[in-house]
């Protein structure tokens, strides 16, 4: 790969900050290695001989060596169980035969003691084979000659970023020299401002940041990465992530995975270890939810049962549902087989297996221990780690807690929680925590870090209320009525009154139910949908869960949505489908059990939900699945029921889960719709209950409204900024918008400074918020400031560019290269025009016009249109005074020619033929530089027209041209009759146009008004 020198300036950086933890340099053309080895066999081979004194006399050591390199290169059942079978080795669970025919565990890695290995790092390592590309790897990081960790790294000033660079491991390096990668630890990608490490092959937002959460969470850029390279290339943090923290599913059934820890699960799983061998009885770990609590247990279970001084325990994996640690447990039967893996069926059965003194993993739930009685095992060492902390666990001794620490009076508990619970019922931080730890928490990952680390997105509160209207007065008559014709008596009427008088009525009204669901649907096929992402539906009951259910997929089926499937073009229909809790007991509702899943039918419908390109769009529920489903694909969480505390935090988290599509979209944020109007209920439920004056959540829920109040006033303030620019029309992306702009920035003292932070702003602003309706009108102006920000950021230094990428980050530089119109194209695609005699005609009297040299050369290749318009351009910016109505005008006849040819689709000689009339219109207006014409040819009607017809408005029941052509006739008429006050003029203008547009029958709010209105002002009123 061809480098910059940044990229290798960061490169040797990175070496630097390695050689104080022990690494040795050794450069990759001089290992003593062929570039077609993975291992560097002498290396190896000493290591094997120091690290097994007294027995390997008894070997072979080559033959030895043999076989570790076949391992090493042995790939055929996929690099996930390549690497789970080397990873075995190199902890030394394999076995060698020795000379006598003995077998015996050889150490090939001495984990307790890293500094007794080889450790080397090498820069520039190429590997090939006959008949492949070879391949040169940035760095390399050896143990005893095994390349345990490989980095890629991307210069700080390149556009690509560290994405790029895992990309390239993955789908170049991992898929052409997978036996590289069977050593592998994981892998690191850097592009000298974020680093992310992961397993080799996995999708990237699986990789992960790795810091501490002992230093200051606000450290970034190159500071940032230094820090987690001094944290994560530690040989004692590769060594323990090898011995302890790499698990492995390659049981079957589904896609072979590999797991790696994130630093908060890393430090945490430490933390609980040592309070076990400490002697101490509990622990509570507070993180954030969505950060992968549940994995947090499976990696604290794997370091206690692995380590011999916890004497075999029992490891109890607690949970409230059965299915909470179903997904984990392939880990535990690919790592210790099923022996080691319990997961009783019935009450009697897991207290059959307390009471044997069963060893290994129980993954059960806290209600198998109703009637468990006391004493059922008091062994010391069973740790029982219980997820979801706050829920069924009290100090009440008849509770399901209560019973299970009657059953197991010396086990140990360390609660997992993302919502520790302080009132008169429950208390988190008196059951679990130490009082020794501080605030009684053991480890702590917060909000903001589970943010800043990328490992939670944050979520959008949008409140849509639903408001009604009721006569309160005129309901009491009709229900007095209604209970005299029945002869209904007080205690009857009461009845009646409170059963229908609650809120389930207001909520069951089908008129509401229908104004909820089709904003349901309008809402999700406007953004959500379009970014491959589904959606989850929460409801006050089980029965309004069924009614949304049957209209939604009703509104699912109409045209309008239809309408917009076929315009995405992923799918022919999408539906929704209900989950509720449904028993199988004969009192239960005959209306609710067709709505029952199995287990199986359940599962099923969640992996459809979990798959991208399944119909299955939207899961309407009221109280499953509000809680520990993990669906990273969850854009979008309709909220139509009243919730509290944690219950409430617990439900909107669903959309906090990272993503990045199939496509590569990359989820940003998640969407809470609010219904109910929560948003002051929302802010107390994700308070920290441990401190004052608790704030709104670190950041994790916004208002919605709020940030498009920050995005508006953003971009008045650049509005401001370039009110002097002659003729900007934001609606106009093209060059000489950009042109216009660039050069008031280069002539104005700190202007394109101050845009630039604004635009850097709005650029973090606008994927948070671009699919609601409030900022369609800012979307062209938005597009037309980041086509000025990149060539502002094309300019910049290296320095200066470098800074900007720090904040910016890869997303932003995403964002503005979808939205920028591609400027730059017309002169490298556009063919020169061919042309007839009549062509040929048209062109000399035309650029005769235009040029003061006409061209005589018929033979010469003909001009290109993109050259024509320039002639004509620089025959306006000469001959006509910038700024007056003229000149707006005219340019933008040129703007609408240079459209066409960006489009392709000209007719080269009516492409001509319109030139030729725009170059008289500008030769006219040289002519008669007084002559007061504001309106040139058809050009205000046919910009109106167009404006009109792209806003499509519903129910306009006139072309766009007539209706065009009646704006312009009565603006035209409001400006001669005020032709001295230009206040008068604008007041007028406004109300002219708002009669025209209520003639019609449409609304002078939004668009086509507001656009309507802003190209009248841009190109009417001139003083």
């Amino acid at each position: 790969m061809a480098k910059g020198v940044r990229e290798r300036e960061f490169q040797n950086r990175m070496i630097q900050w390695s050689l104080p933890m022990g690494w040795g340099f050794t450069a990759g053309r001089q290992l003593p290695r062929e570039t077609t080895q993975t291992v560097v066999t002498g290396q190896l081979r000493d290591a094997i001989v120091r690290l097994n004194p007294g027995v390997i006399d008894g070997f072979d050591v080559d033959a030895v060596v043999e076989e570790i390199v076949a391992t090493v290169n042995a790939v055929e059942g996929g690099l996930v169980r390549a690497n789970e079978q080397v990873s075995h080795l190199l902890r030394g669970r394999k076995e060698f035969r020795d000379t006598d025919g003995v077998w015996h565990a050889l150490k090939v890695i001495d984990f307790e003691h890293p500094a007794a290995n080889t450790l080397v790092v090498s820069d520039e390592v190429t590997i090939t084979v006959p008949g492949k590309t070879s391949r040169r790897f940035d760095l390399v990081y050896w143990v005893n000659g095994l390349p345990l960790v490989v980095v890629e790294v991307k210069s700080p000033t390149a556009k690509s970023g560290w994405a790029d660079a895992a990309r390239e491991i993955n789908d170049v390096y991992a898929t052409e020299y997978p036996w590289f990668f069977t050593p592998n630890v994981f892998a690191v990608a850097s592009d000298g401002l974020k680093l992310r490490f992961g397993a080799a092959g996995a999708p990237t937002n699986l990789w992960q940041p790795f810091r501490s959460t002992a230093d200051d969470e606000n450290l970034s850029g190159q500071v940032d990465v230094q820090r987690s390279v001094e944290l994560l290339m530690s040989p004692a943090t590769i060594l323990d992530m090898l011995a302890n923290f790499a698990l492995f599913d390659t049981t079957g059934g589904g896609t072979d995975k590999k797991y790696l820890p994130r630093y908060p699960q890393m430090e945490a799983a430490h933390l609980i270890h040592e309070r076990v061998l400490e002697g101490g009885a509990k622990g509570l770990i507070w993180h954030h939810q969505g950060s992968g609590k549940t994995l947090l247990m499976v990696f604290a279970a794997s370091l206690l049962l692995a380590d011999t001084r916890t004497d075999s325990p029992t490891i109890i994996l607690l949970s409230d549902r059965t299915q909470l640690v179903r997904q984990t447990s392939g880990v535990f039967t690919s790592a210790m087989g099923d022996a080691y893996f319990h997961q009783p069926a019935t009450s009697a059965e897991l207290r059959a297996l307390l009471a044997d003194d069963v060893r290994g993993v129980i993954s059960t739930t806290v209600h198998k221990f109703a009637d468990a009685g006391k004493d059922l095992s008091t062994r010391d060492n069973i740790i029982v780690l219980v997820d979801e902390a706050h829920r069924t666990q009290s100090a009440r001794s008849k509770s399901l807690a209560g019973q299970m620490r009657a059953a197991l009076p010396h086990a140990k508990f360390f609660g997992m929680t993302g919502t520790p619970v302080r009132n008169l019922a429950t208390d988190t931080f008196a059951l679990f925590g130490e009082e020794t730890d501080p605030g009684r928490v053991l480890h702590r990952y917060s909000v903001s870090r589970s943010l800043l680390d990328e490992a939670t997105v944050p979520v959008m509160l949008d409140p849509h209320p639903v408001a009604f209207e009721i006569d309160d007065q005129e309901l009491q008559a009709q229900f007095d009525q209604f209970a005299d014709d029945f002869d209904l008596d007080d205690p009857d009427r009461e009845i009646l009154s409170r059963k229908f008088g609650r809120l389930t009525s207001v909520f069951a009204n089908p008129e509401r139910i229908h104004a909820v669901c089709q904003d349901i649907v309008d809402h999700y096929l406007a953004g959500a949908y379009r970014n491959g992402l589904k959606a989850q539906v929460v409801t006050f009951n089980r029965e309004l869960a069924v009614a949304y259910t049957n209209k939604i997929n009703k509104l699912l089926g109409g045209l309008e949505a239809s309408q917009v499937l076929a315009e995405v073009g992923k799918h022919d229909q999408i539906t929704a489908e209900v989950n509720i809790s449904v028993s199988d007991s004969k009192d239960e509702d005959a209306a609710m059990r067709p709505f029952r899943l199995s287990e199986a039918e359940e599962e099923e419908q969640k992996r459809r939900f979990l798959t991208p390109d399944d119909p299955l769009c939207f899961l309407v529920v009221t109280a499953k699945l509000m809680t520990g489903f993990d669906a990273p694909n969850e854009g979008v969480l309709y909220l139509d029921k009243p919730l509290k505390a944690h219950n409430l935090f617990q439900t909107i988290t669903r959309p906090n889960r990272t993503w990045v599509s199939p496509n590569g979209f990359v989820k940003t944020s998640g969407v809470v719709v609010d219904y109910i109007g929560l948003a002051e209920e929302v802010q107390r439920a994700v308070a920290d209950p441990t401190a004052k004056g608790a704030g709104k959540g670190g950041g994790f829920v916004t208002d919605l409204s709020e940030l498009i109040a920050e995005f508006r006033t953003t971009f008045a303030r650049i509005e401001d900024l370039l009110a002097d620019v002659n003729g900007l029309d934001l609606t106009v992306h093209g060059y000489e918008s950009v042109r216009a702009i660039n050069v008031f920035l280069d002539a104005t003292p700190g202007a394109a400074e101050v845009f630039s932070k604004d635009f850097r702003l709005l650029a973090r602003l606008y994927p948070l918020i671009n699919t609601d309706k409030r900022i369609t009108k800012y979307r062209d102006g938005f597009a037309l400031f980041g086509s000025v920000y990149t060539t502002l950021f094309k300019k910049s230094s290296d320095e200066e560019r470098k800074e900007r990428l720090a904040e910016l980050g890869p997303m932003v530089l995403e964002i503005i290269n979808v939205h920028v119109h591609s400027f730059s194209v017309v002169a490298s695609q556009e063919e020169p025009l061919v042309l007839d005699a009549q062509g040929i005609a048209i062109l000399k009297e035309l650029l005769a016009l235009v040029s003061p040299k006409p061209d005589d050369g018929e033979d010469k290749t003909p001009p290109s249109a993109a050259e024509i318009l320039d002639h004509i351009k620089a025959a306006l910016d000469k001959g006509v005074e910038p700024g007056s109505a003229k000149y707006t005008a005219l340019a933008e006849r040129i703007k609408r020619l240079r459209d066409r040819i960006i489009q392709n689709s000209q007719d080269a000689l009516g492409f001509l033929s319109e030139a030729l009339r725009v170059a008289r219109a500008i030769v006219d207006a040289q002519k008669h530089p007084d002559e007061a014409v504001v309106v040139l040819d058809d050009d205000h009607v046919g910009v109106l027209s167009r404006i009109i017809h792209d806003h499509s408005p519903p129910g306009l029941t006139v072309t766009e041209k007539n209706l065009a052509e009646e704006i312009d006739q009565v603006v035209t008429r409001t400006l001669a009759q005020s032709w001295d006050n230009a206040d008068a003029r604008n007041r007028g203008v406004r109300r002219a146009t708002a009669t025209v547009f209520r003639h019609y029958t449409l609304k002078p709010v939004g668009e086509p008004y507001d656009s309507t209105v802003a190209y009248i002002e841009a190109h009417y009123l001139v003083d």
